[in-house]
């Protein structure tokens, strides 16, 4: 049996992308008599990981720790340092065989490791995370590439950036693709969004992501009020995701679009709603300043839903030629994109055939079965 260690603290609902990512990698393993799973979050350690986690998952030092992380200096690093004792502990008790690390980071041991880098955004944009967020993946990353037999990655894109500030470990990086869950319209669906929303809604543009600097909410909300009146009353701005940080740099606009009835905050949108909101969408809008893969415009391509991404980092090696593009650091470029988008029915309908087949080419069957071949091969090396 192959006992698999996984660092499991973004898997926590509400999960966002790297949650999302860990979760479906992880649970294509459950089913598999040769597998043995470990997944330790915090100071706890389970064999298996429900979907919503009840409290008694839930460490009885997580109030402490937490308490530790954000009102001490130090906090992180000291919360790191309990979550590591506590994973000796166990790996006392619970020998295995390798450990995946799916969020940049795992614990040091003699263990096998792989780790996941999804991007190099804090970086490139450093002003676009919490400072201490970008403190520690500085800290943190060169550990980690000292320390993993494999880095994995989301896109071409991402190991070269990871090549250009790690030439060293070139080697050992290897390029998984994320996946999507099939678009299956299940019965009622439609009703079931409709009786969520409260409202059965008119064709509006989406926006899918943790809504932080990030993403670009500015220029996107920007972008948004500069369409023709006519064009924000027939379709609202539906924002769908929890807020992130430095939600006071978009505030003030995103509040006096909400208030006109021209913008909707959705917050986080339970994942069984998820198809029929994008096919209910006139268009995803995403155009995000940084992407190692952008999971959103691929969701959305699998069910019809046309999409405006940007034209930089992943997001032309991700969604190919069926997506229509625009500069994310230009407000008209996104404008006049989501203006296309309502205005013209046949660059819909090209966008909305051409998108399942390119959506097609990424599963999460497909990448569970390629991270767990790499965990075989680093732990029989």
């Amino acid at each position: 049996m192959l006992k698999i260690a996984i660092e499991s603290n973004s898997m926590r609902p509400p999960r966002s992308g790297i949650g999302r990512y860990t979760w479906e990698i992880t649970r294509r393993w459950e089913q598999d008599p040769g597998i043995g799973l470990f997944y330790f979050y915090g100071t706890s350690w389970v064999t298996r990981w429900p979907d919503i986690m009840p409290p008694a998952i839930r460490s009885s030092s997580q109030g402490m720790v937490r308490w530790l992380k954000e009102r001490t200096p130090k906090g992180r690093e000291l919360r790191h340092q309990l979550d590591n004792a506590a994973f000796h502990m166990h790996l006392l008790r619970h020998p295995v065989d390798v450990v995946f690390g799916p969020n940049y980071s795992a614990p040091r041991s003699r263990v096998p490791t792989m780790i996941t880098f999804h991007d190099l955004s804090h970086i490139h944009y450093p002003e676009t995370h919490p400072p201490a967020r970008v403190a520690y993946l500085n800290q943190q990353l060169p550990k980690s590439v000292r320390q993993a037999a494999i880095i994995l990655t989301d896109s071409e894109f991402s190991r070269q950036e990871i090549v250009d500030a790690f030439p060293e470990v070139e080697s050992r990086i290897r390029v998984v693709y994320p996946g999507i869950n099939p678009s299956v319209p299940s019965a009622g669906a439609d009703a079931d969004l409709v009786q969520w929303l409260g409202t059965d809604p008119p064709p509006y543009f989406l926006f899918l992501a943790t809504l932080e600097p990030r993403k670009n909410i500015s220029r996107l909300l920007a972008a948004y009020a500069a369409l023709p009146d006519r064009f924000r009353k027939e379709h609202p701005l539906y924002l769908a995701g929890s807020f992130g940080w430095r939600e006071a740099e978009f505030s003030d606009v995103l509040k006096r679009l909400v208030e006109g009835g021209e913008a909707r905050i959705l917050g986080f949108v339970p994942d069984t709603l998820l198809p029929a909101l994008y096919r209910r969408a006139l268009a995803l809008v995403y155009p995000s300043l940084y992407e190692g893969f952008g999971l959103p415009p691929v969701e959305a391509m699998a069910t019809g839903c046309p999409v405006l991404v940007s034209n930089v980092t992943a997001m032309p090696e991700v969604c190919g030629d069926a997506a229509l593009y625009c500069d994310p650091l230009d407000v008209s470029s996104i404008r006049d994109g989501m203006l296309r988008l309502a205005e013209d029915a046949n660059l819909r309908n090209r966008l909305s055939q051409a998108g399942p087949a390119r959506a097609s080419l990424y599963s999460w069957d497909r990448s569970g079965a390629e991270v767990l071949a790499l965990l075989r091969e680093i732990a029989t090396d």
